[in-house]
This record gives C-alpha cells, sequence and structure tokens, in this order.
C-alpha cells in the first residue's frame, strides 16, 4: 500500500505492507496496544512501524509518560510477553510484574529494546519496570545538548535492534523531522516524540499526532483524554478516555461520555438544605 501525504507543501511518500489479524510472518508493520477504543481510531486498527508518532500535551500539562510508554510495551511485544489480555475483553489490559512466565510474540524476538532519551533525568525506572518492561530492556538516553539528542535519536531509529524510542522534541526544523521519519523506515522500529502544543508544533513528518490531557481522576485511578488530532485515513478528531487502575494493574479505555440535558419537568422543583 503506497501512501501519499503533503507536508509543508513538499509532496512525501511511502510504501507500508500492513499485517492482517492472521499474519505471523517478519514482514509485519503494524501492531496494536491491545485496547479496542483507541485502535480502532487507526487506518486497520494498527499503528505503523517503520514511523513516528507524536504525543502533544498544553505545555502546562507538562510530558505525558504513560500513553508513550503504552505505545512503546505494544511496539517491543512486551504486552504479549509481559502480560496477558484481559480475559476477552477487548478494552481491558492487564499490567503485570516483569517477573512472570514469558510466552514469546510473534512478531518480534523476546521483548524487544526500548530506549527512553531523558536529558532531565526525570524519569523513575522502576515504574516502568512496574508497567511490565524489564529493567535489562530499558536503555535510558541521557544527551548534553539539543544537537547531541538529535544525533542520538536518530541513531535510535536507525538500530533495526531497537523496538521503539521515546524523547522530548520541543522543536524540529522541516529537514530534521524528515531526517527522523526516514531513520525510522529504515530501523522499522517506532519512533514517539513528545512534543508541547505551541507554535512550534506545526512541523513535522509523523504517521499519527495524538493531544493528551489529564483528566479528574481518583486516589487509585489516572485519567487521561486521547484524542486523534491527524492519521492519513484515521478518525481524526475522536476522543477516547485512558483508565489506569493501579491496585488491580491494569488499564482501560472508554469511548467519552457526552453530557445529557437535564429532565424537563412540568413541576418547579423544590430546593432543600
Amino acid at each position: 500500500m503506497r501512501f501519499v501525504s503533503c507536508h509543508n507543501g513538499q509532496i512525501f511518500t511511502t510504501t507500508r505492507q500492513w499485517d492482517s489479524p492472521d499474519s505471523t510472518g517478519p514482514t509485519s508493520r503494524g501492531f496494536r496496544t491491545g485496547l479496542a477504543a483507541i485502535d480502532q481510531l487507526l487506518p486497520h486498527g494498527l499503528f505503523a512501524r517503520g514511523a513516528v508518532h507524536e504525543i502533544l500535551t498544553e505545555p502546562r500539562h507538562g510530558t505525558p509518560r504513560f500513553f508513550p510508554l503504552l505505545l512503546a510495551r505494544a511496539a517491543a511485544g512486551a504486552d504479549r510477553m509481559m502480560g496477558r489480555w484481559g480475559d476477552g475483553q477487548r478494552d481491558l489490559v492487564h499490567l503485570t510484574s516483569p517477573h512472570h512466565s514469558i510466552c514469546p510474540s510473534p512478531h518480534l524476538p523476546v521483548c524487544s529494546p526500548i530506549v527512553w532519551c531523558d536529558p532531565r533525568r526525570t524519569l523513575y525506572p522502576p515504574a516502568v519496570a512496574a508497567s511490565g518492561v524489564p529493567p535489562e530492556k530499558l536503555f535510558l538516553l541521557y544527551p548534553s545538548n539539543a544537537a547531541e539528542q538529535l544525533w542520538a535519536i536518530t541513531e535510535c531509529l536507525r538500530c533495526k535492534g531497537v523496538a521503539a524510542t521515546i524523547a522530548p522534541v520541543s522543536r524540529l526544523s522541516r529537514t530534521e523531522a524528515r531526517r527522523l521519519q526516514l531513520a525510522a523506515e529504515r530501523g522499522g522500529g517506532v519512533g514517539i516524540l513528545l512534543r508541547p502544543l505551541d507554535r512550534n508544533a506545526s512541523i513535522y513528518a509523523a504517521a499519527t499526532r495524538w493531544l493528551v490531557c489529564p483528566c479528574q481522576g481518583l486516589r487509585t485511578v489516572q485519567r487521561w483524554k486521547i484524542q486523534l488530532i491527524y492519521a492519513h485515513g484515521g478518525r481524526v478528531g475522536q476522543t477516547v478516555i485512558l483508565e489506569h487502575h493501579r491496585e488491580e494493574h491494569l488499564v482501560r479505555a472508554v469511548d467519552q461520555l457526552a453530557d445529557r440535558p437535564a429532565a424537563k419537568t412540568d413541576r418547579p422543583i423544590r430546593a432543600s438544605a
């Protein structure tokens, strides 16, 4: 399948081979999160491998970590190897300890490495391990400046042994954005860029773009609003709510609830103290 897209007045073409639901061969070019509410927003219900995906947030909300980790786990095959699907429920994924038994993934070697670029050194590795990623498969990248960071991200995307590369990027030129996309196509892995939603976010070369913002939750339940804002052939503009239940160690994606109009009544409503 050939895709043609236009970014900033330039035409780009790429050829992708998507895997079918029954595909188990090494040529598979897509992956699923296991959360139907999110997967069904994409063409064929798949995230593309060999591509860059961007997660944007308002600057006041900080840098998201759980949603990019969820995508990286799925890209690395960690969901099938370190956990299990939620008892037949398509919108429920259980997170388990990396010490549980391993069952092989049909697409990738046993838990392919994940690289996380953390220039400010704020990532807490035990929390990543608690989400089902073995510590020995998580590689932290500490660049000293922006130029070194861009070079390192490009090399990680170009490496065929890396399943996913997560990196915060505040500003990209057209050339830099295209360079990252080409590196991902060559390496075959997944690039997950964390970017602020500001005036610099208009320049990109990504297969999908997501807007993430936190929602009010509970003591043991975290919630985020996930909106697809760009995907060729996807359901752009649709939103789901992602819930993480800490005590049950499960993740659930649910449709956004619409406000319901107040019921009409002929009798006056009496206020009480």
